[in-house]
């Protein structure tokens, strides 16, 4: 199914370039994106798309023709956790997250699941080919996945790669013309409002997701620049689940949108939302509580309401720690604590950051050896993790 899709793809746009890199000068179009695909080594039980590389479309087209996984990676330097019991079959993609559940994990997807989400996508977004995407987030990610990298594969609509979300970088691809849409986090977009990217006027859809946006940050970017940026809700394990369509600024702040066209959102006892949807993960190899993905249901870790207007979320109840609208698992940051030499004890905790755009930052404190270099615990726990679960606030204590 996917590889029809993007046959279909290169056969009417194949000439036209389909993702532009970081420099103006460097592009690649549909039909190349084809042509690399075929050096891409197969062999293995998956193959690795990596975010940041330029192979990145090329080993997805690669797997899905090979009818081999494609595990999503976001950077060289991530490392890919083992998958426990094996690979489902039906396998199509492969997510490594902890999501907001903070349990470490890999999500198993099927054609039909992706296929699923990027029409959603495309729909309820209102994505096409005459507004090019700027690839400002991870490819990688769930988010940039869904909204940026399966809208390309399926549905031709291209793609323009920043360097950075720092505001010089994106401007310089604003500058480039043509309509834009431009997906962000609230710490991100909080930036671009302060450095007036935000008033740039190629920008003709402006997303937010992966964290609370704030009534304040969105009204002053609408008032200052007449842009709406409109809230985009969904989780890891379902893909995209509603949407806020509108062009005027919300009222309440849990609001996250309608439900998407094929989304059924209700809520449970215990005020959990649940979602139906053709675009929810077949399996996982490390279950959040039992029977995750039993029903036709999911079950999310957000509370809150679901009403005629829409989805209200009031909080998560996971224990993943959402850092910018990135979730780090404490479990890990403990386990790779506890094999660093001089320290004797170890507590992760999330904090709540004083700039509301952040949302949480995580709190640590360590029991240290007498007198031990405390640096080189920094220095030693930073080179065994991602840039964005450095813990921000730290503790010693000399056991």
């Amino acid at each position: 199914m996917l590889v029809n899709h993007w046959n279909e793809i290169v056969a009417k746009y194949g000439e036209e370039i389909a993702v532009r890199g970081p420099d103006s000068d460097v592009s690649i179009t549909f039909r190349e994106i084809d042509q690399l695909a075929e050096q891409v080594d197969t062999s293995g039980d998956f193959v690795l798309a990596i975010g940041v590389s330029a192979g990145f479309f090329p080993a997805l087209i690669a797997a899905w023709r090979a009818e081999k996984p494609v595990l999503l990676l976001e950077n060289h330097g991530s490392v890919v956790r083992p998958i426990v019991g094996g690979i489902p079959a039906g396998t199509a993609l492969i997510k490594q997250t902890c999501g907001a559940s903070g349990v470490e994990r890999s999500l198993f997807f099927g054609e039909a699941q992706i296929l699923a989400e990027a029409e959603r996508n495309r729909v309820g977004l209102g994505l096409h080919r005459e507004r090019r995407g700027l690839a400002a987030i991870s490819l990688a990610h769930s988010y940039g996945f869904g909204c940026l990298a399966l809208p390309l594969l399926i549905a031709g609509i291209p793609l323009e790669i920043v360097t950075s979300p720092l505001p010089f970088f994106v401007k310089a691809a604003l500058d480039r013309g043509g309509a834009a849409f431009l997906p962000g986090v609230p710490a991100i977009w909080k930036t671009w409002f302060q450095t007036g990217v935000t008033a740039h006027p190629v920008i003709s859809l402006a997303i937010c997701a992966g964290a609370p946006l704030s009534l304040e940050l969105e009204h002053g970017i609408h008032s200052a620049n007449g842009l709406k940026v409109k809230n985009f809700y969904g989780t890891s394990e379902t893909g995209a689940i509603s949407f806020d369509a509108s062009e005027a600024p919300r009222s309440a702040p849990g609001y996250v949108g309608k439900p998407l066209p094929g989304i059924k959102a209700s809520r449970d006892a215990s005020g959990r939302i649940v979602v139906e949807s053709d675009s929810t993960a077949i399996a996982t190899d490390a279950e959040a509580w039992p029977a995750e993905f039993g029903s036709g249901a999911y079950r999310t870790l957000d509370q809150g309401e679901v009403t005629q207007a829409g989805i209200f979320v009031s909080r998560c109840v996971g224990n993943a720690i959402n850092v910018a609208g990135r979730k780090v698992s404490p479990t890990r940051l403990v386990a790779i604590f506890e094999t660093l030499d001089g320290v004797l004890g170890v507590k992760v905790e999330r904090s709540q950051s004083r700039d509301f755009e952040r949302f949480e930052e995580i709190r640590v404190q360590l029991t240290v050896e007498k007198n031990f270099d405390k640096i080189a615990i920094r220095e030693q726990f930073r080179q065994r993790i991602e840039s964005w679960e450095m813990p921000r606030h730290w503790e010693f204590v000399e056991g």
